[in-house]
């Protein structure tokens, strides 16, 4: 077999997980815990909120839980705390 044909398996493998059937690259879109940062962060100037306000949560803490109830249903959490003296 003439080196022409051949492949490499694992790169092949690898490339499929970043493209799609087309051979284009994904969307990789952001996780819950940082979409929400981005939304926070967007409303201190384009929301119409309080801005001093918005500053203070997108400058506090934000924590992402997984959550199980007794019945073993999952569901996630995201706490954020601000105003933290």
């Amino acid at each position: 077999m003439s080196d022409e044909f051949s492949i490499d398996i694992d790169k092949a493998l690898e490339n499929a997980k970043k493209t799609d059937l087309n051979g284009f690259v994904k969307d990789e879109y952001p996780d819950g815990l940082e979409s929400v940062k981005q939304a926070v962060t967007n409303c201190i100037d384009l929301a119409g909120l309080d801005k001093k306000l918005m500053g203070e949560i997108a400058d506090g803490e934000f924590t992402s839980y997984d959550c199980y109830d007794s019945s073993g249903r999952n569901t996630k959490k995201i706490v954020i705390e601000y105003g933290i003296a």
